[in-house]
């Protein structure tokens, strides 16, 4: 089987390390694997050894059906049998458009509540779209929480085919690589200093403000405590980074504050971290959760998204209202001041992963939509099924 994998972009990002974990498991299998990213970067420099063929066609502006046209003859020259998209909604749209034009099956991948363009116009255009290819040209959606589902369903996509799978980790062993020691070494941190972590791109949505304006009450507590801010200003070619370097100084924490940008060896540094913390206003099933507990690591989280799904209030960790850093604040000093506490947290998250969370079962769940999907493709003689569906 040759799949195309269309992704949002070329840097790595949770929905880009979700759809790295099909590559290599399609790989295992023995199909050929196509890639399409509008850009380059960091993830396709990873991915490039793994790919029959990786092409940049720009599918990131609704309004461009002539790049639906352009997968459309890609599709067709290289013959692929299934298209599983990991895109916002205008490259989703397009290549559903393709896939149908091609007479393929497509699954889309939803990471995330799609997020529409603030244009009334635009946003009308987009809906509409959504509403027609979601129905006539899309074989499933597989959603990666309960919440994510509900988003798409609210925003117009037939419950009917949404199928929720969990994002998951590998779990089958303990990971080699860097201890405690030596990551905080590397940091010049003292043993015994308290670590704070977050591992997310440097944008409002993942409220690394929340976490510095905490930072200043945690301080008071705990004179030494230091917080690492892992992840690169992709969005804003490090405006946001000033300004969270600002904040820090109006805080008065910028001694106690790292900034590592990008990392390759996040559960590494996992080992490291007392607490680790995602005070994020928007998520689909967060990956850097997953990471933390299985590195058992207590964890602090807003419920935004399907974190609440993996997260259990007072048991794995927990979780604060969204934008509250005093509460966050108050969290943080909870757990860095319970180390029994913590540790049990960190216990509990690594065996909730390890259940509920794993690579095998996610892998599992989505080739067994491919294997349907396929089956009602070829019992259908090869011609793709034209038909509305509302429900």
């Amino acid at each position: 089987m040759r799949i195309l994998y269309p992704i949002i972009d070329g840097e790595v990002t949770g929905g880009n390390v979700i759809c790295f974990q099909f590559i290599k498991e399609a790989q295992k299998k023995g199909w050929d694997v196509l890639v399409n990213s509008p850009a380059k970067g960091k993830f396709i420099d990873m991915i490039r050894d793994r790919c029959a063929r990786i092409y940049h066609i720009d599918t990131t502006r609704s309004f461009r059906l002539d790049k639906s046209v352009e997968m459309m003859k890609m599709i067709k020259k290289e013959r692929i049998d299934l298209v599983h998209c990991h895109t916002p909604l205008p490259d989703t749209n397009l290549s559903r458009i393709a896939a149908a034009l091609a007479g393929i099956p497509i699954v889309t991948h939803a990471h995330l509540r799609q997020a529409l363009n603030q244009n009334p116009l635009i946003k009308g255009y987009q809906l509409m779209l959504d509403w027609c290819t979601s129905r006539l040209f899309c074989d499933r959606i597989i959603a990666v929480s309960e919440a994510v589902k509900t988003d798409f369903a609210k925003q117009g996509s037939p419950q009917s085919k949404i199928e929720v799978v969990h994002n998951g980790i590998d779990t089958a062993h303990d990971r080699p690589g860097k201890n405690s020691d030596a990551v905080r070494k590397e940091f010049n941190l003292r043993n015994g200093q308290k670590l704070v972590g977050e591992v997310a791109r440097l944008c409002g949505t993942k409220g690394q403000h929340v976490l510095i304006r905490a930072a200043r009450s945690v301080v008071k507590e705990f004179p030494g405590a230091v917080f690492m801010i892992v992840g690169e200003d992709m969005e804003e070619n490090g405006a946001y980074k000033k300004e969270l370097e600002n904040l820090a100084k109006e805080m008065g924490v910028e001694e106690n504050l790292i900034f590592t940008g990008y990392r390759s060896d996040i559960p590494d540094l996992m080992n490291a971290f007392d607490v680790f913390v995602l005070p994020s206003f928007a998520e689909g099933l967060p990956v850097t959760i997953l990471e933390a507990m299985s590195a058992r690591r207590p964890v602090i989280a807003t419920p935004a998204g399907g974190n609440t799904e993996i997260v259990v209030h007072d048991e794995t960790g927990l979780i604060v209202p969204f934008g509250d850093y005093d509460q966050l604040a108050e969290a943080i000093i909870n757990l860095l001041g319970n180390s029994e506490k913590a540790r049990l947290m960190g216990q509990k998250g690594y065996e909730r992963v390890q259940a509920h969370f794993s690579l095998d079962q996610m892998v599992e769940k989505t080739f067994q939509v491919y294997d349907e999907v396929m089956e009602t493709y070829n019992s259908a003689g090869g011609f793709r099924k034209w038909r509305l569906q509302i429900p």
